[in-house]
């Protein structure tokens, strides 16, 4: 009997609170709740329960669009992963195609890293966070990656691509085919014209009213392969292909740009590449009111702050803005190729294999390295004992007069040229270790010296296609010519040497430096966030991450408070003022970021990925990462939100 009175006692009194439902909350406490919900189907739903709901539902949509612009101009953004844990799963791909279509994401095709191409699609429900593969009918398109995908209405509009070849030594395979996807009907058709544009990848594509805008590309015409800035129009309604009347002043042929409609009647291209090392920053704007498309070049401000390889990675545009990711330094993108330097601790080589490594046998090691590089005939055998080696290049001869070894030693002489005028190096006797083996002078004790790979040998054919600065090194004169075949150099050597030993020291003394401050601010910056949760009365438990820290271990994982360095950082643009009035000059202006544009949770160095608009968030999918510690490529299915953070009431 006692214990029931505190039962009926409460009940009584909170039976008109738990009477109450969810209309008794105030507006804005059920805004925020909307708020949390994603901003697509389950929106739609509560907008339809009655006229209030409807006008926070509107608000709550306004809102986040509005959010997300103001956080790019504040920088104010968090990065979102989805782990995909429901089936199907998408297979990870890079180079393939997406498009937005009320609460989905459309992916198309793409290529793996095992030379193969996709003629799926997939859809990804933004509601649920979830893939779906759909099993459509109708004419599918072949495999292929590099093409583009937009909508328009109900309608997905496929076109070009590349594929790889089936047989062995022949290039990837450009396509000119032309689909439509019916969402409603799911259902694939062909629409190939006589007249259109020819095979085609790396263009880029808009809608406009009822038409789809084409720019640029690489293209494949008659039996040439180039790169274009050529501009097609497909009518949406009749499907069928025309080429309008544009002015003289064109950009430059290109491929990989960004392009975004200004309005109804312009056209915004932002970068491009036009091939090897030509990779554009600039802007145009197309003008098409007239009969007579007019180019004109848009001015841009605020350089220093533009993404250095506006190319191959993923970009959108969220009303006046667009967004670029890319990575935070120029030298990000280069193509390295590590020097496989063998242990310091072997002794030193014979003159036999001095005689091997510098004398250009005609099937040596070094040839069998270049078999883009015609073999050599009828050289002479390099001397038995040469007191001055020569060093000739691989892919040349050298005359008699110098491999003759009855011409004696003789007076040293300065570098030669041999035919293209490349200085010959001639080592010297004495303790570079060249000298004859009756040769006991006595000399200071040599320093040993890193063995640093040869100006002129190179790790596969690929290196051909790359230019000389990435896989060439100039011989320079005395010492450092001999360090660039792996022979100790003399005294001067030594002491140039010990001065470099001396730099690298003090490069060590200052990193550490930079390394205790950076520790410092860290350590400052974790206080005063854990001294505000505990204000909001807030507690997270991170002892693991602590002790990790204090030991000097491996990397913990990506949390709030550490940023990923090799991620991809955001590049913001203004193109408000593309349009003005009063007959100014059309320009854009590049933001400045925060700490590079890199902010926590951000994807990794992937290339070739795509990103879309989608209701106050930007969505990130796939994409290609090189590893520079080997050979492999990595390719990613993962799913990335670029959103604004959730603020509490």
């Amino acid at each position: 009997g006692e214990g029931r009175h505190p039962v009926r006692k409460f009940t009584t009194i909170f039976a008109p609170t738990m009477a109450a439902s969810i209309n008794s909350l105030p507006n804005e406490i059920l805004e925020f709740i909307f708020s949390l919900l994603p901003p697509y189907e389950p929106l739609e739903h509560c907008a339809a329960v009655c006229k209030r709901w409807n006008l926070l539902a509107t608000n709550v949509r306004a809102r986040k669009k509005s959010n997300l612009q103001k956080g790019l101009i504040d920088f104010n953004l968090c990065w979102k992963e989805i782990l995909q844990v429901s089936t199907p799963r998408i297979a990870a791909r890079f180079a393939h195609a997406s498009s937005l279509h009320r609460n989905s994401m459309y992916v198309f095709g793409g290529a793996s890293s095992c030379d193969t191409t996709f003629n799926d699609l997939w859809r990804f429900d933004l509601s649920r966070r979830e893939w779906i593969r759909p099993i459509s009918m109708g004419t599918y398109p072949s495999p292929k990656a590099g093409a583009s995908l937009v909508c328009h209405n109900d309608l997905l509009i496929l076109f070009g691509g590349w594929q790889h070849a089936y047989t062995p030594f022949h290039m990837c395979t450009l396509i000119d085919e032309l689909h439509v996807y019916n969402i409603a009907e799911n259902r694939w058709t062909i629409h190939n014209q006589a007249y259109g544009p020819p095979p085609m990848t790396g263009h880029s594509a808009s809608v406009h009213r009822n038409k789809m805008i084409l720019f640029g590309g690489y293209q494949k015409n008659m039996e040439n392969l180039r790169t274009s800035n050529d501009i097609w129009v497909l009518d949406l309604e009749r499907l069928v292909w025309k080429k309008p009347a544009v002015s003289d002043l064109k950009p430059a042929p290109r491929y990989g740009q960004f392009q975004m409609a200004i309005g109804e009647d312009h056209i915004l291209v932002l970068g491009g590449t036009g091939g090897v090392n030509r990779v554009f920053n600039d802007a145009w704007l197309l003008d098409m009111q007239r009969d007579t498309w007019v180019w004109k070049r848009v001015q841009i401000k605020n350089k220093k702050s533009i993404v250095t390889h506006n190319w191959c990675y993923p970009a959108c545009n969220v009303g006046s803005k667009v967004i670029v990711l890319g990575p935070t330094s120029p030298n990000d993108f280069q193509i390295i190729r590590p020097n496989r330097v063998p242990p310091m601790g072997r002794t030193r080589p014979t003159a036999e294999q001095l005689r091997n490594r510098i004398g250009a046998a005609p099937h040596g090691p070094m040839q069998a390295g270049e078999p883009n590089i015609p073999p050599r005939a009828n050289l002479p055998p390099p001397p038995p004992a040469p007191m001055q080696p020569t060093l000739p290049r691989p892919s040349q001869g050298v005359s008699p007069k110098e491999s003759n070894p009855s011409s004696g030693p003789g007076p040293s002489k300065p570098p030669s040229t041999v035919n293209s005028g490349v200085p010959v190096v001639e080592a010297r006797p004495g303790p570079s270790g060249l000298r004859t083996p009756s040769s006991t002078a006595p000399g200071p004790p040599s320093r040993s010296m890193p063995i640093i790979r040869s100006a002129f040998s190179r790790q596969s054919s690929e290196d051909d296609h790359l230019p000389k600065r990435f896989n060439q090194q100039n011989l320079e004169h005395n010492h450092m010519a001999m360090v660039a075949f792996s022979v100790d150099s003399s005294n001067h050597a030594s002491n140039a040497s010990f001065s470099h030993e001396r730099k690298l020291e003090l490069l060590r003394k200052l990193e550490d430096k930079i390394s205790a401050i950076r520790r410092a601010k860290e350590a400052e910056q974790q206080q005063q966030q854990q001294q505000q949760q505990q204000r909001h009365g807030i507690r997270e438990v991170n002892n693991a991450d602590r002790s990790i820290n204090s030991t000097g271990g491996s990397p913990d994982p990506v949390t709030p408070k550490r940023v990923k360095r090799n991620g991809l950082a955001i590049f913001v643009c203004d193109v408000s003022n593309l349009l003005p009035t009063g007959g100014a000059e059309p320009c854009i202006e590049w933001q400045e970021s925060k700490n590079s544009g890199l902010i926590a949770g951000a994807p990794d160095h992937y290339t070739f990925s795509t990103m879309i608009n989608g209701n106050g968030e930007l969505i990130v999918f796939g994409g290609l990462n090189k590893n520079h510690k080997s050979e492999n490529l990595c390719v990613s299915n993962s799913v990335h939100f670029l959103t604004v953070p959730t603020a509490v009431v």
